[in-house]
């Protein structure tokens, strides 16, 4: 299939944008078995020289870009998508458009011309949102477990843990532990899914009554705590905030600092993608579909409280609720990442309980 692909260019590398994950895994395949130099992207270069826009730097999305190098190496590797039927056109970040990169053809959108991937818009609690990567503006099944064969985990060796290395050595289809294997990906795609419909089973059966007064009281016992209207009040805001998703009957509370802000962080939550291979956490059955999964509209309200002890105080907001109406995949404060160290994640990890007599499935964990 022929696609339109987006290219970023700094003096150190040279960015394909594909419109997906997987065209962009396929991309990346084909070119790496013809010889061509394809490497791991980078938002470091497009930072450095001021091309990603503030508060943009989430759609800088690996799992669809990749770098082909400078000069003769992206010279060739161009050549070769262009050779294929493929089309090259400047991203939106690209500031001087030439018709020329490396010495191969690149068009210059029109003004207003849509995005290769296409993007919805709406606005939202006072800002405009943009549905990124073909994902839309609310959770949906059809991409939710879209395959992304890129291992997500933090690179590491065998020497670090020999046995743990073998043991996972099935998982992976090359020798560094970077890509999934075709038959790992698409099984869990299928546990995913499955998981998503116990998920939304269970959403369904929950009682929105109890639900609202459940908030009431949570929100109540938070003195300052009011509802926002207007996300751009709280830029640079430390303190609290619960995202609350009225149609699935659920929250998320979270917390952050100063520097990060309440708005800046909520809407992270709203452009994030979780990985693919981290969509499960925990067994099958128990595992919470994580806040980063959702997107912006399926929030529909949020509470925000202006402090500045919030990790201190995010786990007591969060033991507010009963476990059945939250989206938090961990418990919250200051403790959660030392009890962690000491004791494992399995020490501060929260999990579903379902009306399901199916047996535990224990995922297992590539990283």
């Amino acid at each position: 299939m022929v696609m339109e692909l987006e290219v970023t260019v700094t003096p150190r590398e040279t960015h394909v944008w594909a419109p997906r994950p997987q065209a962009a895994q396929e991309l990346r395949r084909e070119l790496t078995e013809a010889g061509y130099l394809v490497r791991d992207a980078d938002p470091w270069g497009l930072d450095t020289a001021g091309l990603i826009p503030d508060g943009e730097h989430l759609e800088f999305d690996p799992a669809r870009i990749f770098d082909v190098g400078i000069g003769a190496d992206a010279n060739a590797t161009l050549h070769a998508l262009v050779d294929s039927g493929h089309t090259l056109i400047w991203h939106r970040w690209q500031t001087r458009l030439s018709r020329k990169v490396w010495g191969v053809p690149v068009a210059i959108p029109r003004r207003g011309r849509p995005r290769a991937g296409g993007t919805e818009t709406a606005t939202h609690f006072g800002t405009t949102v943009r549905s990124t990567r073909g994902l839309g503006l609310r959770i949906s099944r059809d991409v939710y477990a879209t395959i992304n064969k890129r291992s997500s985990s933090p690179r590491w060796h065998r020497d670090d843990n020999p046995e743990l290395w073998d043991a996972l050595d099935s998982v992976y289809e090359d020798a560094e532990h970077r890509i999934l294997t075709d038959e790992w990906c698409e099984e869990h795609r299928e546990r995913a899914l499955q998981n998503f419909d116990l998920n939304m089973a269970h959403f369904a059966s929950l009682d929105r009554d109890e639900f609202e007064r459940a908030l009431r009281s949570a929100v109540a016992s938070q003195r300052g705590m009011v509802e926002v209207k207007d996300l751009t009040n709280w830029d640079g805001v430390a303190g609290l905030y619960v995202m609350v998703l009225d149609e699935y009957a659920q929250v998320y509370v979270g917390a952050t600092n100063g520097w990060t802000g309440i708005a800046k962080r909520v809407r992270q939550h709203w452009t994030t993608q979780k990985q693919f291979d981290r969509l499960i956490f925990g067994d099958v059955d128990k595992s919470i579909i994580s806040i980063d999964s959702y997107r912006a509209l399926d929030t529909t309200r949020i509470f925000a409280l202006k402090t500045e002890s919030s990790f201190a105080d995010e786990n007591d907001l969060l033991e507010q609720f009963p476990a059945k109406f939250t989206l938090n995949r961990l418990r919250g404060g200051n403790d959660a990442v030392r009890l962690a160290g000491f004791l494992g994640v399995g020490a501060v990890m929260r999990s579903r309980e379902f009306a399901t007599d199916a047996p535990s499935t224990t995922e297992l964990d590539p990283a």
